[in-house]
């Protein structure tokens, strides 16, 4: 049977890191910690080894990742990748679970609208993906998926290479 998580459910905010286990409820379930500033997430791993990741969200403490909340969803950038215990490798987008292992999901809900904001952003010379969101302040995870769109419907190139998440349009 599988114990996958598919979703990731906040289920509460705590100002401690050590309150937070007491809120868990199962593979992906998820307690923000904010002392002042959000500090962390902490995740009941999703893999449903029984594992408990604490995501650093404040960049003053070190490397951390950016948490979006909006009307779809929670989502975190970049991927979550555990380097030890279950070792498994996800993605949290708009509150899914995208599996980036031999099952992998595949990224694919096109926003129209984003896409034609990603459209007009693209130039002659290769942006990569994060840029674009961050100039266009959305979710890292739509702007893939748009110029991924885009690619498939011949309206961009993308990189290759060391050019890999990078995108431009036609010459």
């Amino acid at each position: 049977m599988d114990t996958r998580a598919t979703k990731i459910v906040v289920c509460g905010e705590v100002s401690h890191r050590h309150e937070a286990d007491d809120h868990l409820r199962g593979p992906g379930t998820a307690v923000l910690v904010r002392r002042g500033p959000l500090r962390s997430i902490v995740i009941a791993c999703p893999d449903g080894c029984g594992g408990v990741l604490t995501i650093n969200l404040d960049a003053r403490a070190g490397p951390a990742w950016h948490l979006y909340v909006d009307g779809r969803g929670t989502s975190l950038f970049p991927s979550i990748w555990r380097d030890n215990g279950c070792r498994s490798h996800f993605i949290v987008w708009r509150s899914r679970i995208f599996w980036c292992d031999n099952r992998a999901d595949v990224l694919d809900t096109v926003d129209t609208e984003v896409v034609k904001r990603v459209r007009s952003s693209l130039t002659t010379m290769f942006k990569s993906y994060i840029s674009i969101a961050q100039s266009l302040d959305i979710v890292p995870w739509a702007a893939l998926v748009a110029c991924n769109q885009l690619v498939r419907s011949g309206a961009a190139i993308a990189g290759e290479g060391i050019k890999n998440g990078e995108f431009k349009t036609f010459e």
